[in-house]
């Protein structure tokens, strides 16, 4: 899976092209981290590249502790023909993903998507990397602006449920989540939104084991000029972890963003929306 493309995007300067695996609803790229190959997540939903614990001490790495995070530092990432050299990483354990039987070592985080303009492609299965400078805006692309929770995109939305209400919700973007719509316990208390629960299910999460879900009936979710009908909208059961923080009100994963060729770009804080023609 180590190659590269040079590929000329109409209406765009040409850009390096690297392939991805797509499973299950995630994006799983081929990496080298200090020359050894590793996969991980591209992931618009962690403020940080990530390296395993585990991963961190076949290398060697030299941690050092800020708050509760663990952090490495001067670690060289490659993506393709890309190299990221002396990076600050964070260091967690990834046991939810080995004890599922996925080899995950990593996310590659804001650090990335800062640095370059990052096309999406799920059904080409492939990611473009442009250097911020380079990049250009495809012409038939819906544009969304971001803004920024910290480290995380974040998108203005407009949600309305089965009880007809339209709520307004800041949703960060997280192409980690294979899920359409997750909110959060503080913003589905504020709204009684758990009276409208339509059954329970539940969700891995890297940090905290697996959360529990309550199932929403979702009408309709507007973002910027883009709609989406029906969408499944879910919401965290407990106030544990990210569930519960207020920095935003939800995220927005790839089982919506996958609909479209995404293009994320930091420097001018914009999503692009390119449609995919059937």
């Amino acid at each position: 899976m180590h190659w590269i493309v040079l590929a000329c995007l109409a209406g765009a300067p040409s850009g390096v092209t690297v392939p991805f695996v797509w499973t299950p609803g995630q994006i799983e790229v081929a990496v080298t981290v200090n020359g050894t190959p590793a996969t991980f997540l591209l992931d618009t939903g962690s403020e940080y590249s990530v390296v395993s614990t585990r991963l961190a001490g076949r290398l060697g790495l030299t941690l050092e502790t800020s708050g509760t995070r663990g952090f490495a530092r001067g670690v060289a990432l490659g993506v393709g023909g890309i190299a990221m050299p002396d990076q600050r990483v964070m260091v967690m354990a990834f046991d939810t993903y080995y004890a599922r039987g996925r080899q995950i070592d990593g996310l590659l985080g804001y650090d990335v998507f800062d640095r370059y303009a990052v096309r999406i492609d799920v059904r080409g299965k492939t990611l473009t990397f442009w250097e911020r400078a380079a990049f250009a805006a495809p012409k038939a692309a819906v544009a969304v602006p971001v803004t920024f929770a910290g480290r995380l995109p974040v998108v203005a939305a407009s949600l309305r449920l089965s009880d007809k209400r339209r709520l307004p919700a800041r949703l960060m973007v997280d192409t980690g989540a294979s899920q359409s719509i997750m909110l959060r316990h503080p913003f589905a208390t504020k709204h009684g939104l758990f009276a409208l629960a339509k059954g329970e299910t539940s969700a891995p999460s890297l940090a905290d084991g697996t959360r529990r879900l309550v199932k929403l009936l979702g009408e309709q979710l507007t973002i910027g000029a883009l709609t989406f009908d029906r969408p499944e909208v879910l919401a965290f059961a407990e106030p544990v972890g990210s569930a519960a923080s207020t920095r935003t009100d939800g995220l927005i994963g790839n089982s919506l963003l996958s609909r479209f060729v995404l293009y994320v770009d930091y420097a001018h804080k914009r999503l692009y929306f390119e449609p995919i023609h059937h």
